[in-house]
């Protein structure tokens, strides 16, 4: 694990926080060049389109080149993003940074997917997955607090500049630390195309993949509704970050104990009740007034999240082939992605007619995403899992 740090975690943290800063205000930079919200809004959905073939790119190159190198790609992709953005001229140009750093963001998070499924015992997955997961929501949560300040001080671009500083880095200690890891991994003797194993896997992919797809939609659109019902009824946009930082804290502090209960317990113990409890904050939601009620709602939604954290990664875990496995988990995470593009598609037709008609829709996603894990997760952990420590 100490080695798997080094190698893995702390890279990620420190290129998390870079993306943290950035990823906020991908809104507003359009905004600020002078374009109304409808196409700042394109900006966070060409964040997300990047995303899909990033996950896609991350599997094949973790596949071919091993999962160190294909992160060091990745990062290389995602700070070349983030440079565009900063130096972008017109919205054109800032659309396709926006792009870049999506492909680059997915395309990492695969290769270090499958940099830990490489090494680490199967006992562990689920507590090194969710590990996987706490870092980039500490990352994501300190991320915003340097980005304010930067912005502060130096305008909006700043943030973009910082994150390539930070991807960079990023990218430094990898190069130094990292690449010893694909050592350990055994290549491929045979080269897997992403549609042969979504063929073998097609069952998988519609029943329990399906229930993958909702997840990312309603993690996705826990991030929209917050700050738009805030706002809704009257809250100060100051109090509003107030209130989501709220719930992003207790989202960051419950992935240990969450990867631990999977680890011990089985998938289904985290699975439920965190698609149970999103259920209820999307559906408590529209029904709160002040700032008191909208935390708790809030707070509803940041345990709820927390505590499915890395669950995706560890269910892909779980049913990922020997055979293309790093393809696999690709596929596994655009899943997840197209799902988190139409979580907040759905609340923003929603809105259409009614703020609240997106929120109930989302909680009924959350209700029938229940209905999917107990239908397809296992009861119990895999049976090559221990309980020991």
């Amino acid at each position: 694990m100490r080695a798997l740090a080094a190698r893995a975690y702390v890279p990620t943290f420190i290129a998390e926080i870079g993306i943290g800063a950035m990823l906020p205000e991908l809104a507003l930079s359009v905004v600020h060049m002078g374009h109304g919200a409808v196409f700042g809004s394109l900006a966070v959905a060409a964040y997300q389109l990047g995303r899909l073939p990033g996950s896609a790119l991350g599997g094949a190159l973790a596949h071919r080149r091993g999962s160190a190198h294909a992160a060091l790609i990745a990062l290389g992709v995602l700070a070349a993003g983030s440079l565009v953005a900063a130096a972008a001229p017109d919205l054109g140009v800032f659309m396709a940074g926006a792009i870049l750093i999506g492909l680059g963001h997915a395309s990492y998070h695969v290769a270090r997917q499958d940099q830990i499924l490489g090494v680490i015992p199967p006992a562990f997955i689920a507590r090194s997955m969710t590990s996987l997961a706490g870092i980039w929501r500490i990352g994501n949560f300190i991320g915003p607090l340097v980005g304010a300040a930067l912005i502060a001080a130096f305008g909006l671009s700043a943030t973009y500049w910082f994150g390539a500083a930070c991807v960079l880095v990023a990218m430094a200690v990898l190069a130094v630390v990292g690449m010893r890891g694909d050592r350990r991994i055994v290549r491929p003797r045979e080269r897997v195309a992403l549609r042969e194993v979504a063929r073998e896997h097609r069952h998988l992919l519609a029943t329990l993949g399906i229930t993958v797809v909702a997840t990312g939609a309603l993690r996705q659109a826990r991030i929209a509704v917050i700050p738009l019902w805030a706002s809704h009824v009257g809250l100060s946009p100051e109090v509003a970050t107030l209130v989501f930082s709220i719930s992003a804290g207790i989202d960051m502090l419950l992935f240990y104990p969450a990867g631990r209960t999977m680890d011990r317990r089985g998938r289904l113990w985290t699975a439920i009740p965190s698609s149970l409890l999103l259920a209820a904050g999307f559906i408590a939601l529209p029904f709160t007034h002040g700032v008191a009620q909208v935390t708790a709602a809030a707070l509803l939604l940041g345990i709820g999240n927390g505590w499915g954290s890395g669950l995706v990664m560890t269910l892909g875990a779980d049913v990922a082939p020997e055979r293309g496995r790093s393809v696999f988990t690709g596929i596994w995470m655009i899943l997840q992605d197209a799902g988190g593009l139409a979580g907040p598609a759905l609340v923003s037709l929603g809105a259409l007619v009614a703020l609240p008609l997106g929120y109930f829709a989302v909680g009924g996603i959350g209700i029938a995403t229940t209905g999917g894990f107990w239908a397809w997760v296992p009861r119990r952990p895999p049976a090559h899992l221990h309980r020991d420590d």
